[in-house]
């Protein structure tokens, strides 16, 4: 096969437009399940919000982010928006100053919703409840000894209210606020060393939560401040999802405009292939000597000038389109997988492994037959032509019979070949739509309880399933071209003998 090498000079042009278009159109086979990925996380479950860094704030919301934050990431805050009018309107920022921006506001706004909610909120504030009834105690004395006294009191209840802090577990026994203060009113009032170690503590306790669940309170608190603003997010969810799915569309069709093009110029180089090879065919058998010809036989040459030949197009219209986009497909399919979840990257490697046992198999049971058929195939085209340009002789001396005979069984040899090559590709496919739809439960199986923990997103699932079917079905081409291969390897063989 490498001699056809030089037979693709003349179409080297649309051999490089054959590679980009693949490359093209494995970038936007990919690029479809992220884009799913999107819809259903964004788009239905965050009601289009992407992640946590608001468009707009409050000016209150603003200074509650603060007052959780170091100074450098306050500079960061205060760099990124603007204030217009009654908000703080985002800037317009590149890809990875969103992403720094997002991290900085990861754990305030985490806190913040903490708060907002009634049960996490007496969990977080059962200790700085105490520190600060302690320290209005002492503040409060009217006389020296009694304020002394109280002041004493109070610096108890402020350690009781450290350690409270400290463990976050609301073992102390939990005081109520004041009616009218809220959660964020009384941490407001803590002094800085106590707010220090508060927020040690919350950092211990978001390394325990999956990432998954900080990033979805997170997007729930932005959620909280556009409602607080009057902002309307059925409209925004609407045209997230809109969005995205448009540019899946384009996606698909730029995908499909490559697929055409990759099909109309394998056709073409292919065709150029076959033609340059059967003129080259031609001149040589036409300067044969009569022991040359005696050697191949007419038959054979008949049979290498036309179906060999063909066997090799066939190969090239098909081989670009399959042979070559397989391993891009793969590779770039793998490497989706491992920025998705790695946990379940065993299943891809499950189903590689038998996909290659199958593949190995055929083309250990199935090499010799391949070889064999187109053997068969001269030795009918010999008999037959041995028959019709002798069918007067045969007719002399009554020879039919012998003659019926021995075409009948070079038709059964052909015939029985043909049949085993063909149970062995009918077992083929259904062997990989069980490994197929196997992995899909696997996914689903193993995602369900990453789901459920926390750990995945539904979308990342159905991403993950798209990702993996582009994998097996890119093992899927390369077992149809293991088809062809032999047969057109063994056709190329004879073409250039």
């Amino acid at each position: 096969m490498t001699k056809l090498a030089k037979y693709l000079k003349s179409s080297l042009g649309f051999v490089a437009l054959i590679v980009g278009m693949l490359f093209l159109q494995a970038y936007c086979d990919l690029a479809l399940p992220d884009y799913t990925s999107k819809i259903v996380n964004e788009g239905i479950q965050q009601k289009g919000i992407e992640d946590g860094v608001p468009e707009k704030v409050r000016p209150e919301t603003m200074e509650n982010l603060k007052l959780f934050m170091g100074e450098d990431q306050q500079a960061l805050l205060d760099e990124n928006y603007t204030q217009k009018d009654d908000v703080y309107v985002l800037n317009d920022i590149k890809e990875e100053e969103r992403a720094a921006l997002a991290d900085a506001l990861k754990k305030p706004e985490f806190i913040l919703y903490a708060i907002s909610q009634p049960e996490l909120a007496q969990s977080m504030a059962a200790g700085e409840d105490q520190a600060a009834a302690g320290e209005d105690q002492a503040a409060a004395g009217q006389d020296q000894t009694a304020g002394q006294d109280q002041a004493a009191a109070g610096q108890d209840q402020a350690a009781e209210g450290d350690q409270a802090a400290e463990s976050g577990d609301g073992a102390l026994p939990m005081m109520q606020l004041p009616e009218g203060v809220s959660a964020l009113d009384a941490l407001k009032l803590l002094p800085d060393s106590m707010r220090e170690k508060m927020m040690s503590t919350i950092d211990e306790k978001m390394s325990t939560i999956s990432d998954t669940m900080v990033e979805q309170s997170v997007v729930l608190f932005v959620q909280q401040e556009y409602e607080a603003q009057g902002m309307n997010l059925d409209r925004m969810q609407i045209g997230y999802i809109a969005r995205t799915g448009g540019r899946m569309l384009l996606l698909a069709l730029l995908g499909m405009v490559a697929s055409v093009l990759v099909t109309f110029f394998s056709a073409r180089v292919a065709a150029t292939v076959a033609h340059d090879l059967r003129n080259d065919v031609y001149r040589k058998v036409i300067g044969f000597t009569s022991e040359e010809f005696n050697k191949f036989s007419t038959a054979s040459l008949i049979t290498r000038s036309t179906n060999d030949i063909q066997q090799i197009q066939m190969l090239l219209a098909m081989g670009f389109r399959l042979i070559l986009y397989s391993p891009i497909l793969g590779i770039g399919g793998v490497l989706k997988v491992l920025n998705t979840d790695v946990s379940m990257s065993w299943i891809i490697a499950l189903a590689v492994v038998l996909i290659l046992i199958v593949i190995f198999t055929l083309f250990k049971v199935a090499m010799p037959r391949f070889t064999k058929l187109q053997t068969l195939i001269d030795r009918l085209n010999l008999v037959t032509r041995e028959i019709l340009s002798g069918v007067m002789v045969t007719r002399a001396f009554s020879a039919e019979k012998h003659e019926e005979e021995r075409f009948e069984k070079a038709n059964k040899d052909l015939t029985r070949t043909n049949l085993f090559v063909n149970r062995c590709m009918t077992f083929m496919m259904p062997i990989m739509m069980l490994i197929m739809n196997g992995v899909s439960v696997l996914i689903v199986y193993n995602g369900a309880y990453a789901v459920n923990n926390g750990n995945l997103q539904v979308g990342d699932m159905m991403a993950f399933i798209q990702y993996a079917m582009q994998i097996i079905m890119s093992f899927l081409m390369i077992t149809m071209m293991s088809i062809m291969i032999p047969r057109a390897n063994v056709a190329a063989k004879r073409v250039y003998e």
